[in-house]
């Protein structure tokens, strides 16, 4: 039964009957796109044996075996790589990483919820791994190049933006997320930045009276039913069609914690600087 089959890849594991790896030898399973990623540009890459269906950058990884989706996670696969270290994440995972540390894995969690927490995280990440040198360099760089994206934005003329992530029910982000303050870091001002929690539910009379002046629609809403919601013809970011999508704005850039970041925050500042550039806002 898999019962049986999850005890026995157990045992098989905690007996030693596979070599207990050297730091050059260990064995990544990742749980987390952000951390496949973080491992990558640090050049930890060649350990990496597991990861989920949505690690897909870099391309490298879509050769590396799949142990299931982010909040399906199949724990044979996981324990049949025998892993020297297991990577997740929080939301979800937090019930398979409770398991998995109960089954004697070692599980290290990677959850950023601010900038400043991904700079750490990367640092921590290449110290997990034996890759210091490489993981506090990628910190320093990114630190480096977030600075000149807030310098240059600070003094600017702020579009109010409006990120929807869900219609039914809508939902959107606050100022405590990464990606609402991957918004303010760009140049614009979150409508919902003092929301309750990271992500959360609003209301459409709320999004009417800010007026956002942008929105960035990941709800996947054609515009045809955007343009036609009821009230919101007068709301400016609907009224002259600052409408973006996923074609517009990558969501892996500003939704994954990850070095990829600072591209995302680039496509919003086009973003901003061309509601600058049409509606004659103060530079």
């Amino acid at each position: 039964t898999p019962l049986i089959m999850l005890l026995v890849s157990l045992i098989l594991v905690l007996t030693g009957c596979g070599q207990n790896p050297s730091a050059s030898q260990d064995r990544y399973v990742i749980l987390s796109p952000e951390v496949a990623e973080i491992i990558h540009a640090i050049e930890g890459a060649d350990n990496i044996v597991g990861v989920t269906e949505e690690c897909t950058y870099p391309t490298a990884l879509r050769s590396v075996t799949r142990v299931g989706k982010f909040g399906l996670i199949d724990r044979e696969k996981v324990i049949s790589l025998n892993p020297s270290i297991i990577f997740t994440t929080g939301l979800e995972q937090g019930a398979i990483t409770d398991d998995l540390r109960r089954m004697g894995f070692r599980v290290e969690v990677f959850y950023p919820q601010s900038i400043a927490d991904l700079i750490t995280g990367i640092r921590d990440i290449g110290r997990i791994i034996g890759k210091d040198k490489e993981g506090n360099a990628v910190a320093d760089e990114l630190s480096a190049e977030i600075a000149q994206i807030k310098s240059r934005n600070q003094d600017l003329s702020r579009p109010q933006v409006y990120l929807e992530i869900y219609r039914h029910p809508l939902m959107s982000v606050s100022d405590a997320s990464f990606v609402g303050q991957l918004i303010e870091t760009a140049g614009g001002d979150n409508i919902f930045a003092t929301l309750e929690r990271d992500y959360a539910r609003i209301k459409a009379e709320d999004v009417i009276k800010a007026a956002p002046d942008l929105m960035i629609c990941y709800s996947h809403d054609p515009l045809s039913a955007v343009l036609s919601r009821m009230g919101w013809q007068n709301v400016p970011a609907i009224r002259h069609q600052r409408i973006y999508y996923e074609a517009d704005i990558d969501p892996d850039l500003i939704q994954r914690a990850g070095p990829r970041i600072v591209a995302g925050m680039r496509q919003l500042e086009r973003l901003f600087d061309d509601w600058r550039q049409k509606t004659g806002a103060k530079p």
